[in-house]
């Protein structure tokens, strides 16, 4: 199937598609119940209302269902295009996470191989979540497919890219996003972030930290030069990238999860596998909401060192 990378000028919500259908709906019972007033209750009129009032209801009832339809089908698509299989390598690994907080997430993952020594990795966070949301994040994890004709190995090059085909003024919805490429040999992972949470790294031996300093967000028009920066991942190190709803959780007395605390659970047993960490990092930040409803996505890419530096 083929997506296209463009979406209408405006994308209409169906919350919104609802809400108009509900007004016509009253508006028009609240017409004739005036001409029922006037004209004293007439049955034919009343007949009328009912006929109308069990029409209208039948309609939106039908859109339900097609919105249903098409909520199933964004995320049916929107799971083909997180990694099913990730790049294998004996000196890295690599293990994400993601549990949207409706059936369709306005954040998205991507990991690839870009070449034998490097892998391109992304995490996308769209303003809002739902349907128009996950619309967004398709379109834009199908415009970064290693394919295009994008420069993938360079992540200034990548932003420009994507602030240039997503503008505000055309999707009415701005985004978030971390993109960095991989160097396999010097294990070190080079990015741009563009209002994206600070990626954070755990080495041995060393208290975890957060790599600040990002970019505007995209779609804004806002033109400037990337910075492009840098973390060491070598010997045993811990990179992890994430969305804002980790450390914006909440438990049921109303605190925050935060990042110190997923800083330490990033920092625990080093010497667990990438996957097992992943697994750990998520679980502690579920356990920590308490069953509370998840008013975000959750989503994590995790790379971890295998070995030393070639």
């Amino acid at each position: 199937m083929q997506i296209s990378k463009s979406f209408p000028h405006e994308l209409i919500s169906p919350d919104r598609m609802l809400l108009n259908q509900d007004r016509q709906l009253r508006q028009q019972m609240l017409d004739i119940w005036a001409e029922l007033l006037d004209m004293r209750y007439d049955s034919e009129l009343l007949k009328k209302l009912v006929m109308r009032y069990a029409s209208a209801e039948k309609r939106i009832r039908k859109l339900h269902s097609q919105l249903s339809e098409d909520v199933a089908a964004a995320a049916a698509i929107q799971q083909t295009l997180l990694p099913s299989i990730l790049p294998e390598s004996d000196r890295m690994q690599a293990a994400w996470k993601f549990q949207p907080c409706d059936a369709v997430g306005g954040d998205i993952i991507g990991l690839t191989a870009l070449d034998e020594n490097r892998w391109g990795c992304y995490v996308l966070d769209v303003a809002g979540h739902g349907p128009r949301a996950a619309m967004i994040t398709i379109s834009v994890a199908q415009f970064l497919k290693p394919s295009s004709a994008i420069d993938m190995f360079s992540p200034p090059k990548v932003m420009d890219a994507l602030e240039e085909e997503f503008p505000f003024t055309r999707f009415g919805s701005f985004f978030t996003i971390l993109y960095g490429v991989l160097d396999l040999r010097k294990q070190m992972f080079s990015f741009c972030n563009a209002g994206h949470p600070y990626p954070m790294l755990a080495r041995p031996g060393a208290d975890p930290e957060m790599i600040a300093g990002h970019d505007a967000m995209l779609g804004l028009g806002i033109k400037e030069p990337r910075n492009e920066m840098r973390a060491d991942i070598s010997d045993g190190g811990r990179l992890l990238l994430y969305t804002d709803g980790l450390t914006e959780c909440v438990a049921p007395d109303g605190s925050f999860y935060g990042e110190e605390r997923l800083m330490r659970s990033l920092a625990a047993n080093l010497d667990q596998s990438a996957a097992v960490a992943a697994d750990a990092v998520f679980d502690a930040a579920r356990a920590f909401a308490a069953g509370t409803s998840y008013k975000d996505d959750f989503t994590m890419l995790l790379l971890q060192s295998s070995d030393q530096r070639a």
